[in-house]
């Protein structure tokens, strides 16, 4: 009796969840948890922040704890699809994320790769001897200053510190304004497709050795290119055009 009444309560508990879990598809919602933040939860279905914000009509970066979230939206595949279209060209304007301040007309460009002047050299070097101090730098989404970074924005204000005036770029602008480099140099750019969303998305400064610089997930770390996250994500050494 006691093993046909437990069977009952499994059962039942089984199709509760079934049940619940079919709801949540349903509505394609995401119940908040504990140590969640916006970050999180837009890498987690392949959103951004801000694509995240407007879903929900949210005013700031704040969320609660068992607070329901929208996280699809018909607008944001559309978007997608639209960039696939075989017909797209080169050189129209891209609109960028939240890592960025305005529009701007990003154009891809061939560049034959020369040996580095002593100038390009010295930025290079420069680049590395600025970020290292910089480690432990807390994440901050879009954030370009030594109260918080994100990868693109810590790019950008190492480069700048390092001599290289440049506009603020995101990862996808960066990666169009630079050229690969088969030999890299400390210094040199390191880029990474599909962690939080697909195609190029984020970015490092090598360091030498398989290593990079780069602002995480939590703060500004060191990684390895070889690490099982990492290597299957790497697409290309490259260097700022500006410093061919």
């Amino acid at each position: 009796m006691q093993k046909r009444a437990f069977s009952v309560l499994a059962t039942f508990a089984l199709a509760t969840f079934i049940s619940v879990g079919s709801a949540d598809a349903a509505t394609e919602s995401y119940t908040v948890k504990p140590g969640d933040t916006l970050w999180k939860i837009a890498s987690q279905h392949k959103l951004t922040v801000d694509e995240l914000k407007s879903l929900n009509s949210l005013a700031s970066d704040s969320i609660k704890t068992n607070q329901k979230l929208t996280v699809s939206s018909k607008e944001v595949v559309s978007q997608q699809s639209v960039a696939k279209k075989p017909n797209a060209k080169v050189g129209t304007v891209v609109k960028e994320t939240s890592s960025t301040n305005s529009w701007k007309n990003a154009v891809a460009t061939t560049v034959k790769p020369k040996e580095p002047t002593l100038s390009s050299k010295k930025i290079l070097t420069n680049a590395v001897e600025t970020s290292l101090p910089l480690l432990g730098t807390p994440y901050v989404w879009a954030g370009t200053t030594t109260e918080g970074f994100d990868c693109s924005g810590f790019i950008h204000y190492v480069f700048s510190q390092a001599g290289l005036k440049m506009p603020r770029l995101d990862t996808i602008g960066m990666h169009t304004n630079s050229f690969n480099v088969d030999e890299p140099m400390p210094g040199d750019l390191v880029f990474f497709q599909n962690t939080y969303r697909s195609g190029i998305s984020h970015a490092g400064i090598y360091l030498g050795d398989g290593n990079f610089i780069h602002a995480a997930t939590q703060k500004v770390e060191i990684s390895s290119i070889n690490s099982i996250y990492w290597k299957d994500k790497f697409t290309a050494f490259k260097r700022f055009n500006q410093l061919n």
